[in-house]
């Protein structure tokens, strides 16, 4: 490319060449906007740098031209330069952000080494494929999960029975979106809808590309061909979506919580009425405590749109909710289950798993001035792509200023204030893609606050770089957690200056009402309650106790607050309104102005059923308000107060994020294993004695059980298996195993006995069953796992050629796990190997005696 100079080859290019090579086509083509000249030395370095990792030292040739960095600028660059007949040779020198010792010094180089070489570094993070089940590939078309992780979670989702609540802890990078994609995507087939809430617009906007691309690809989409319902959308866009919603047409949607509560409300109840409301998801699910208390009500307030939907959807067809995050912690995972799940109706599938790709670093700067040159450097250093994170709107947009000032022009910014269209845009350049297919890249760097990032999956980001810090331990590491995706090593930096923990002390605390200003809020909304047909009583949150101004424009939301933690004290419960009757007599005028007037009241009003008697009790109100209202306080102190003890810790960072996000659980712990690939502590200290990996702590891959519901009533021939746990379904001809036995598993999966396996399956062509029984999903245990450790009914497939049990198998055959066995007739009883089994186990039944017998 330097050598063609002005020309730019057009040879496909990938990784940090592609970038370069987008650069230097915009600065050839003379778009000064679009280029500058720290944008080219950053990017020529890197590239200079990952061939030098692989043993390339010779350096490049550049020409010295006006619109390309002088050589003043390339040694800026941390490049050293000799001159040439036609300008420059250029060499990269390493750079690592300050450590304190040599020891430490040289372990950051080698960190920096690990990310230049990419997916040659033997750190880079290795998962486990597994064999695609028959769903996952109808409803994605992938070959394969790319993790135990993420079969197992996607499973569970598939196999939850109506009404039930499904947590997923699944690590970054695991392919959380596949997983509420799969199933969803494979209930919609024949119709229906799926919600998924997600926190930020950029999410919505990067979760509709990633579907529009995968029904593209089957040549299915919704009516508008739109898939994430935001504020920038045209109402005549949003009106059809709506339409969609209520007709079951639409299969998938991304949208937010306060717009489930509003716009969508009356549409998912529709939905849900005529039993096409198929899933609930709700992603980055910690943000339900964290931003819900008090933030972002609605992130709570959903619960109780959640039990109008249950209470609405016919028999069986109540929709599956599915709350999904990398990360949970103990007090997470309990507002979940008490929020979002009825009792004894949820699951965990704790896949968690600290992260193995990033190295920290933070830098303490005495003041604002020096924060600011260490972080110029470190953008102009490190590897992109690149995040910057600040906290504020205002420090981001004055960030983004401040890297265009000294020569990055490759830079966007995404904040709470940005438009859709420029989220879309700065989402599109970033990654160098669209629903289109490749384009161009554009932005090398993006300066965003939380309101970016959430979910977002670019996966070859090298590096985050926090300009601030962080108000809590999860939004740090969530933040972190953009880079490093395609598993490949990189780098989290913080610079720190003061006034930074007054910042996040003060952004953490959110305000909590006062116990007795609490009660009197309640008291008057009880004070104008009125009765409704079911024995709820109905209030309104515009109520206002008499000593409070009626101007005052925040009370509806304290309102909605009080009734959440009202919900939490288990002082009530909440519903949404009943829509009204009309009654036999009623004109239409007066049906039509009672009608319009509940609707237009809708989302100022719950109703609600007191949880006993004593709820309207002042001391007993105060006392369980209190516990929840302190409770709150505890944790927003702590989780402010956390992140900077593991900043000033003298342990690893790996041990003490992996005991912040290990969780006691149902009388045990959900564990999440330490991994550390270089840290403050560590590089200060040196590694462990006696330790193999020098710095580095790589844990395992986690391999969780797919949950077993004890509700489960998948047992369309119980009436045959009588008391025994094991009902054997036997054919005699191989033209009976060939003709008929696809139609039992059909029909058994038809009725909710989705789980298969058996060396008999691989005489099966499984996509065509998938095909054959869609909507309902087709799995097959593949490697015994369930067969082992899946205690809910299980269909398990004998070989024509099969005469004795496995070992399996036959463990399987005699314990209390329900287990349809097909089997040829001469298969030998495992207790009597010269018996059939037939002629000893009771609970038998031929082929052809089952099919008729549905």
């Amino acid at each position: 490319m330097f050598a063609a100079w002005p020309q730019i080859p057009s040879k496909p290019a990938a990784g940090t060449l592609r970038r370069l090579q987008d650069a230097l086509a915009d600065q050839a083509a003379q778009h000064t906007q679009a280029v500058a000249w720290r944008d080219i030395a950053a990017l020529t370095r890197q590239v200079l740098l990952e061939a030098a990792v692989r043993g390339n030292h010779t350096g490049l040739d550049v020409p010295l031209d006006p619109a390309l960095p002088s050589r003043e600028q390339w040694e800026q660059m941390a490049c050293r330069t000799l001159p040439t007949a036609r300008g420059l040779r250029v060499f990269a020198q390493p750079w690592h952000p300050r450590a304190l010792t040599p020891e430490a010094q040289d372990s950051a180089q080698k960190d920096l080494e690990q990310v230049y070489l990419g997916e040659d570094s033997p750190l880079r993070r290795h998962l486990e494929p597994q064999p695609a089940d028959p769903f996952w590939h109808e409803a994605l078309g992938y070959q394969e999960y790319v993790s135990v992780g993420q079969q197992q979670a996607a499973r569970a989702v598939a196999l939850a029975p109506a009404g039930t609540t499904t947590i997923v802890c699944l690590p970054t990078g695991h392919g959380k979106t596949a997983v509420a994609q799969a199933s969803a995507l494979l209930a919609g087939a024949r119709g229906g809808v799926s919600v998924v809430v997600v926190p930020t617009v950029i999410l919505a906007l990067d979760m509709e590309a990633r579907t529009q691309a995968t029904l593209e690809r089957q040549g299915k989409r919704s009516p508008t061909g739109r898939y994430a319902y935001t504020s920038g959308l045209p109402q005549e866009v949003k009106q059809q979506i709506c339409d969609d919603v209520r007709a079951g047409r639409q299969r998938l949607l991304f949208t937010s919580p306060e717009a489930v509560v509003t716009a969508l409300k009356k549409p998912l109840e529709d939905a849900a009425e005529a039993g096409l409301l198929q899933y609930f998801i709700i992603d980055e699910a910690h943000l339900v405590e964290q931003w819900g208390t008090g933030f972002r009500p609605d992130f709570q307030t959903m619960a109780s749109h959640r039990r109008t939907w249950l209470h609405k959807a016919p028999a069986g067809q109540a929709p599956v909710t599915v709350a999904m995050s990398a990360t949970l912690t103990s007090r997470q995972v309990t507002l979940l289950e008490q929020l979002f799940a009825e009792p004894g109706q949820a699951q965990v599938v704790w896949a968690a798993q600290l992260r193995h790709e990033p190295s920290y670093y933070v830098d303490t700067c005495p003041d604002p001035e020096t924060r600011q040159e260490a972080v110029i450097e470190a953008v102009a250093m490190l590897p992109k792509p690149l995040a910057l994170y600040t906290t504020r709107v205002k420090d981001a947009e004055a960030w983004a200023e401040r890297l265009r000032s000294v020569g990055f022009h490759r830079v966007t910014q995404v904040t709470g204030n940005s438009k859709d269209d420029d989220r879309r845009a700065a989402l599109e350049g970033w990654a160098g893609s669209t629903p289109a297919g490749p384009s161009p890249t554009r932005f090398d760097v993006v300066v965003g606050t939380s309101a970016f990032g959430l979910g977002v999956d670019l996966a070859d980001v090298r590096t985050v770089v926090h300009a601030c810090l962080p108000e809590t331990t999860d939004r740090y590491y969530q933040e972190v957690g953009r880079a490093g995706r395609d598993g490949n090593p990189c780098i989290a930096y913080m610079a720190t200056a003061p006034g930074d923990e007054e910042l996040a002390e003060r952004l953490n605390r959110d305000p909590q009402l006062t116990t007795g200003r609490a009660w009197k809020r309640w008291r008057a909304m009880w004070r104008d309650r009125t009765s409704t047909p079911s024995g709820a009583y109905r209030i309104s949150l515009d109520s206002l106790p008499a000593d409070m101004p009626e101007g005052f424009n925040q009370h509806r939301t304290w309102n909605e607050r009080i009734l959440n933690l009202m919900v939490r004290a288990a002082l009530i419960t909440v519903t949404i309104p009943e829509p009204p009757v009309r009654a036999p007599e009623e004109t239409d005028a007066a049906w039509q102005e009672r009608s319009d007037a509940f609707y237009a009241a809708l989302g100022k009003q719950f109703d609600i059923i007191l949880a006993d008697g004593q709820t309207n009790d002042l001391a007993y109100f105060g006392a369980h308000f209190n516990q929840v209202r302190q409770q709150i306080i505890d944790d927003q102190h702590s989780a402010g107060g956390r992140l900077r003890t593991i900043l000033r810790s003298e342990r690893c960072w790996g041990e003490t994020l992996a005991e912040h996000y290990r969780v006691p659980y149902q009388g045990g712990t959900l564990p999440t294993a330490v991994t550390c690939r270089g840290c403050p502590h560590c590089r200060k200290n040196g590694p462990a004695r006696g330790s193999a990996a020098g710095y580095y702590r790589l844990a395992v891959e986690p391999r969780p059980p797919v949950p077993s519901w004890p509700t489960s009533s998948a047992d369309p021939l119980q009436r045959f298996r009588t008391d025994l746990s094991c009902l054997s379904i036997y054919w005699e001809t191989q033209q009976e195993f060939n003709d008929l036995i696809p139609e039992l598993l059909e029909r058994l999966a038809a009725r909710g006995m989705s789980a298969v396996g058996g060396p008999g399956i691989s005489r099966l062509s499984t996509r065509r069953l998938q095909r054959d029984v869609r909507p309902h999903p087709l799995i097959v245990d593949s490697d015994g796992d369930l067969l082992d450790r899946y205690t809910n009914p299980l269909v398990w497939l004998m070989d024509p050629e099969d005469s004795v049990l496995g070992p399996e198998a036959a463990m399987r055959f005699e314990s209390q796990d329900v287990t349809y066995l097909l089997h040829p007739r001469s298969l030998a009883h495992p207790d009597r190997p010269k018996t059939p089994l037939i002629a000893i186990h009771r609970a038998h039944l031929w082929v052809r005696t089952a099919l008729e017998s549905f």
